[in-house]
């Protein structure tokens, strides 16, 4: 295979290349390497790249195969870290110079478990300062594939560029605010934001921890879905994990939508948002129904007392995130994260516990939606919904966009209220590549399903995946 051929491929062909013996480990790690030297300096996505570690541990799982060992759920499969995810022997500086001056002491259970599925980690990719909203000013932006005047998201931005131009197969992102949807809907993606606790957090700098989820970013629904499977799973030292966590279903060979109650909110949905990303989310609930989806319009709860909760224990849990290194090395933080961890530290414990309430109530209010004869399940439905859909982002954002920045982002707080209230609610979320604007630069939607639900949200990306063509083209970058 070409080397075009190779980091274009999904995790099944570069599987089924290497069961047939066509490629090895060391080719597809070779191919990988030699992208990121040619293109990486113009799209700036890596923060570090581990040539020899990688190619060490290809050539330790090429020799096993050899030997008769059976090949990992992600054989040879190329994957970028989000830089806040600890590897022993390096530093994790979670895209600021106040953290990571020491090597960590050993991996994260995320990247345990992707080595131990076969998985090669080339490296590390940039975010924003410690997973918030703007990159450091020591840290030289990614740069979107699709085109280079727009927004690559936040925070994990090394991570939605890293995937999107084939600079790895599948990278990790980490999600307090909407740091998996964002990227994956500006650079055309499928990223699963799990249920909090499905993925163990152990080893991932913090941002608010209350809040945080870890998952994959991948170019495809049945991708996010293997890794997903490799990831998930208890951890007892993670004080987050849940014991509840039970192996998801893999996706069936023909997946379907048929029977799938999805609800739609349209004044939640439109409201505020640019014309393009309306008609690309409508032209996603039209092709749901072609596949015998039901599409239910309701009212989601109201989520601005969410949004409200969001920012009392975000900072909070931020400003305990940082305590060891704030006010200490306080000089070192660039003022977006610096303003947060200030807000965290002056809040009051009242406020905290009334956001926590706020929090508890709109959590149940959102799960009436899900369930069976509940109150706030939406006229017309009965049974409950399966999923609701909803954009990511309220319109076209430009490069390095700050979200905290109301005067140079007039809209930017919109795309909280797409994504904040389901870090609150712990929720699953999958994001979809639905369509490109007119300027080329991909456009995202979201399903959005009951706690534990992924793997019926993945089914329902891998058939609407099956039946459209938006997640298989490349930007062109030779």
């Amino acid at each position: 295979m070409t080397e075009q051929e190779i980091v274009w491929q999904d995790i099944a062909g570069l599987r089924a290349a290497l069961e047939k013996g066509t490629l090895s480990a060391r080719d597809i790690t070779d191919a990988f390497l030699a992208r990121i030297e040619r293109l990486d300096p113009d799209l700036q996505a890596f923060s570090v790249v581990y040539p020899e570690r990688a190619r060490d541990r290809a050539a330790q799982r090429d020799g096993a195969r050899a030997s008769g060992a059976a090949a990992g759920a992600l054989e040879g499969v190329a994957v970028a870290l989000k830089d806040l995810c600890d590897v022993e022997g390096q530093p994790t500086k979670a895209g600021t110079t106040a953290l990571g001056q020491s090597p960590a002491t050993s991996n994260a259970e995320v990247v345990d478990r992707l080595e131990a599925a076969g998985a090669i980690v080339l490296g590390k990719v940039k975010m924003t300062e410690g997973a918030f909203i703007e990159h450091h000013s020591s840290v030289v932006p990614p740069v979107n594939p699709w085109n280079a005047s727009r927004w690559t998201g936040i925070s994990s931005s090394g991570s939605g560029v890293s995937v999107a131009a084939g600079l790895c197969t599948l990278a990790l992102g980490t999600d307090t605010g909407g740091s998996i949807r964002y990227p994956s809907a500006s650079c055309g993606l499928s990223g699963l934001k799990p249920t909090h606790g499905r993925v163990s957090i152990r080893g991932v700098q913090a941002l608010a921890d209350s809040l945080d989820h870890i998952g994959p970013m991948a170019r495809s629904a049945r991708d996010a879905s293997l890794a997903f499977d490799v990831l998930c799973g208890y951890d007892a030292g993670d004080p987050w994990s849940l014991a509840d966590n039970p192996r998801p279903k893999p996706i069936p060979a023909t997946p379907s939508a048929r029977g799938a109650r999805i609800g739609y909110d349209p004044r939640y949905a439109e409201e505020g948002v640019s014309a393009a990303v309306v008609e690309s989310t409508r032209r996603a609930l039209d092709a749901y129904r072609e596949l015998g989806a039901e599409i239910v319009e309701f009212e989601l709860p109201e989520v601005g007392p969410a949004i409200g909760a969001w920012l009392f224990i975000g900072s909070a849990e931020i400003a305990n995130a940082h305590a060891d290194a704030y006010p200490s090395r306080k000089d070192e933080y660039g003022p977006g994260l610096a303003e947060a961890i200030e807000m965290g530290r002056a809040g009051a414990a009242q406020d905290v516990a009334r956001a926590w309430r706020e929090r508890i109530a709109w959590t149940r209010r959102l799960e009436g939606v899900f369930e069976a004869g509940a109150a706030t399940c939406p006229a017309g439905a009965p049974d409950g919904l399966d999923a609701l859909l909803a954009p990511v982002v309220p319109g076209p954002f430009p490069a390095n966009a700050n979200l905290g920045d109301p005067g140079a982002l007039p809209n930017g707080g919109a795309a909280m209220r797409f994504s904040g209230p389901f870090n609150l609610s712990g929720s699953p979320s999958l994001t979809m590549c639905g369509g490109f604007d007119d300027e080329g630069a991909p456009i995202g939607f979201q399903v959005v399903g009951p706690r534990l639900s992924e793997a019926r949200l993945l089914e329902l990306g891998a058939a609407y995946q099956d039946a459209t063509d938006h997640h298989t083209r490349r930007p062109d970058l030779g």
